[in-house]
């Protein structure tokens, strides 16, 4: 077994885990700092495969513009003074890329270019220059300002189990992916900032699966927002990323009739809205048997092409293969389809990154900030803000705090963790594709009510008694396959069981049964572990007696969904 010491451990090399290494190595340059992450150690998780587009607050918008288009666009979810933190700080990051090398758009005056999103009067995204490769260059210079403050950075390694003194969280087990060989980390302060859960589906959503949200919770961390999904639009063929800049700029989808469909359903906002709105109208637009749907760009006007067209990365593997089959994405009539890809839900966290458990912090995506619907470049600015925010509270914390004393029976952990290893069973595909049967169909990811709500939660039940135990790993490799399956399949239960307990719909969670929003139930659900498999459920009302912007309007309004 390999033994590491540290003063703050960080699980996850992606946006929040660098940023939150970055502002931790600034504030206490004497901090050994350790960035664990599973996939290769350059890799940077989802911020790799993203296009580079950021949102930031810059003049003549002010941060108090910003925090009333998101209370409008959240349906009163919003956390004002979290949001006002994130905003305040959007423009430092941003400019921090700049400092570093990245690139953004910007017009013949010289001033950034701009994309307005989702209907909103004042949220814009700032496009990446090198369209495909903005997340990637995002990484390489972010990596190489840590190698410059020496952080030390170790990929292909899953921890599986948190190392505990007490109550406290003080460090990690995990194991190399490849070799299988054990590692053990010590920490004063341990950060999440492996992203959310997911269900492993195209492209770049195949890596976020919850197993460090299920070890929080299983130590005690309450999570939050875990009712909303992120129901995307993608091709059926193929995948593609970007369609946050393709709305706003004239892009439709339109069913087999050829009709803009979401016309219909949102005579105000019409295609230039989130997903999440468009992937409801497709979902109902198929089931009264006007599918397929498919997406027009032939309202896009030529000279803002230039911001479609990948110049490098995955996204130009895909749009050179399709040009040699002769397809062009940007022409021709191309199929899509609901995509359910990733939980929004997280581990509760205040603004610092605390959450209930001592030592643990949570930044990025691993954290619960929105509630389930998205503008565009607002993940790679949060993951940023939310990852200094958090590396910024780690080197204060450490300043003065001892060497932990773990009690955890190691042996018993890692006997858990490798119980899978070398056993006759379940392959881990079998399990995870019967998870994903139950929760990708309609009525559970886009048009949820009771009775289909209640038949998945019935069948996860059973998968996670049954199958779940028997699965087995030939090697390490699908060793870790096996724990990202466990963790997508408690992932899976708690995303039924909070759209249960949610009956209204408000921002991202749409219950057909209950279509309109309950007035007196503007809260955020939370949950914290309770007995077997059932949470212990509670609401977090939002208080709009502390915050400076009261709700007037409420985006869901837009809508016709439900409404008679």
């Amino acid at each position: 077994m390999k033994n590491i010491s540290c003063d703050v451990l960080i699980l996850g090399g992606g946006s929040a885990g660098l940023w939150a290494a970055y502002s931790c190595a600034q504030k206490n340059p004497e901090a050994k700092i350790v960035i664990v992450d599973k996939g290769p150690r350059d890799w940077g998780g989802l911020m790799t495969m993203a296009g580079g587009d950021f949102e930031a607050v810059l003049a003549p918008d002010t941060v108090d513009q910003w925090i009333q288009d998101f209370v409008y666009y959240f349906d009163g979810l919003c956390d004002q003074k979290l949001m006002e933190e994130i905003l305040t700080r959007s423009r430092d990051r941003l400019e921090d890329y700049e400092r570093f090398g990245c690139e953004f758009f910007r017009t013949e005056d010289g001033s950034r270019k701009f994309v307005r999103q989702r209907g909103l009067d004042h949220v814009k995204l700032y496009p990446a220059r090198l369209k495909g490769r903005g997340g990637e260059l995002m990484v390489k210079n972010l990596v190489k300002q840590l190698a410059k403050m020496k952080v030390q950075r170790l990929g292909r390694i899953l921890l599986g189990a948190f190392l505990r003194e007490g109550e406290r969280v003080c460090g990690a087990l995990g194991f190399d992916s490849i070799s299988g060989e054990k590692y053990r980390f010590d920490a004063k302060v341990v950060i999440a900032a492996t992203g959310m859960g997911g269900w492993k589906t195209s492209y770049g959503k195949n890596t976020p699966t919850g197993e460090t949200m299920l070890m929080a919770y299983e130590a005690g961390a309450h999570l939050q927002n875990m009712e909303f999904g992120r129901v995307w639009n993608m091709p059926r063929l193929f995948g593609w990323e970007g369609q946050t800049v393709l709305m706003p700029l004239g892009a439709r989808f339109v069913n087999r009739n050829g009709e803009s469909f979401m016309d219909r359903y949102s005579p105000v906002l019409g295609p230039n809205t989130d997903p999440h709105y468009t992937t409801i109208a497709m979902a109902m637009e198929v089931r009264e048997g006007r599918g397929p749907i498919t997406f027009d760009l032939s309202n896009i006007k030529s000279e803002n092409l230039i911001l479609l067209r990948p110049q490098n990365g995955w996204q130009k593997l895909n749009y050179d293969k399709l040009s040699a089959l002769g397809l062009d994405l940007f022409h021709d009539s191309t199929e899509w389809v609901p995509q359910l890809t990733v939980a929004y839900g997280g581990i509760r966290a205040d603004a610092r990154g605390n959450t209930a458990v001592p030592g643990l912090l949570a930044a990025g995506t691993a954290r619960a900030t929105e509630p389930g619907v998205y503008a565009g470049g607002f993940a790679l600015m949060t993951t940023s803000v939310l990852g200094y925010m958090a590396g910024e509270n780690a080197a204060e914390l450490v300043a003065d705090m001892s060497a932990p004393k773990p009690d955890t029976d190691v042996e018993a952990e890692f006997a858990r963790m490798f119980a899978p290893l070398g056993k006759n069973g379940l392959h881990f595909k079998e399990v995870l594709r019967h998870i994903q049967s139950v929760v990708f169909p309609y009525d559970v990811s886009i048009i949820k009510t009771e009775e289909s709500l209640e038949r998945a939660r019935r069948e996860l039940v059973g998968i996670i008694e049954n199958e779940v135990p028997a699965m087995a790993a030939e090697d390490p490799h699908y060793l870790l396959k096996v724990t990202e399956t466990r963790a997508i399949a408690f992932v899976s239960l708690m995303y039924v069981l909070a759209s249960l307990e949610r009956r209204e719909t408000r921002a991202g969670h749409f219950r057909e049964d209950y279509p309109t929003r309950n007035e007196n139930d503007l809260a955020w659900l939370c949950l914290k572990k309770g007995q077997g498999m059932d949470p212990d459920f509670y609401r977090v009302r939002v208080p709009l007696e502390e915050y400076r912007f009261p709700v007037t309007r409420y985006y869901q309004d837009n809508f016709t969904f439900g409404k008679k």
